[in-house]
């Protein structure tokens, strides 16, 4: 039996016999691995399973394809990748046909979705979202612009068409469909009846819980377990490791085409004071 691994899953999230994996948690343990999706501190085909709840849509879209090889690497062979996300076909589709009963719904699903600007401020917050995950500086690297949490959408195409060349078959799946039995189970509050309820102020104060942001900090007295959530505007696609691909090739693929412009998100690199400014504030250039 290998690892069950839930990528992303948050400091609040535990399910028996499962490894939580997070970039907010503060410290390692048996259950709970503090790091990063693009860099996993897991033995080489080493998991059974990996489940990944809205995390791609977190993920600079030039990383994605370096996070699925590197889910490659600790998968077994065979191994299962289930994964959520927003769904841009649906989102989109409900944008072109003004869709106000779909909006409503997805505002009910998550109610943080920006409501001001009309159906395209609503689909744009789908893409693109104020958060805590990727900071946005300046060229001059002087200036804190904000802090983002959506940074791309995808739909099942999209998605197909990468996974399909990272080693992987993948099929569309609906709301706890899964080969694997207890992933059929959603994402739930510890303790209450194993049903979706959608995860806003109305049900937490209906049932005496809190989650709320103050002064750039969550307070939250509950836990969650279970997989599935938000049923509604959810892409959801269980894939299977077929071969294995590393990061050097998913890279060449993607990043290094000619068939895309990705190649340009490193051009700045090439200015001598920007990359010099860069290391001198010891970041990182890989």
């Amino acid at each position: 039996m290998g690892i069950k691994l839930n990528l992303g899953a948050s400091p609040i999230w535990s399910a028996a016999d499962w490894v939580a994996l997070d970039h907010k948690l503060k410290s390692s343990s048996s259950q709970a691995i503090a790091g990063s999706a693009l860099d996993i501190d897991l033995p080489d085909e080493s998991c059974e399973i990996v489940f990944c709840s809205h995390v791609f849509e977190h993920i600079p879209h030039v990383q994605l394809p370096l996070v699925l090889a590197e889910i490659n690497r600790i998968l077994k062979p065979n191994g299962i990748l289930r994964i959520l996300t927003p769904d841009l076909e649906k989102v989109a589709r409900a944008y072109v046909e003004k869709d106000d009963h779909f909006f409503r719904l997805a505002k009910e699903e998550d109610e943080s979705l920006r409501g001001d600007l009309g159906y395209g401020g609503m689909l744009m917050n789908f893409i693109v979202s104020p958060g805590q995950d990727t900071a946005l500086l300046d060229r001059s690297l002087n200036k804190f612009i904000a802090g983002y949490a959506h940074l791309y959408s995808y739909d099942y195409d999209m998605l197909k068409i990468m996974m399909t060349q990272l080693g992987y078959s993948t099929r569309k799946a609906e709301f706890c469909d899964s080969v694997i039995d207890e992933m059929k189970v959603p994402l739930h509050v510890e303790g209450f009846a194993p049903i979706w309820q959608n995860f806003n102020q109305e049900f937490y104060k209906k049932n005496n819980l809190i989650h709320k942001l103050v002064d750039g900090k969550y307070h939250i007295n509950f836990k969650v377990t279970g997989f599935d959530r938000d049923p509604l505007t959810s892409l959801i696609i269980e894939a299977q490791k077929k071969e294995n691909i590393d990061k050097e090739v998913a890279h060449n693929i993607f990043n290094l085409s000619e068939n895309n412009y990705n190649r340009y998100a490193w051009s700045l690199l090439k200015d001598e004071d920007f990359a010099a400014k860069l290391e001198s504030l010891g970041m990182k250039i890989d």
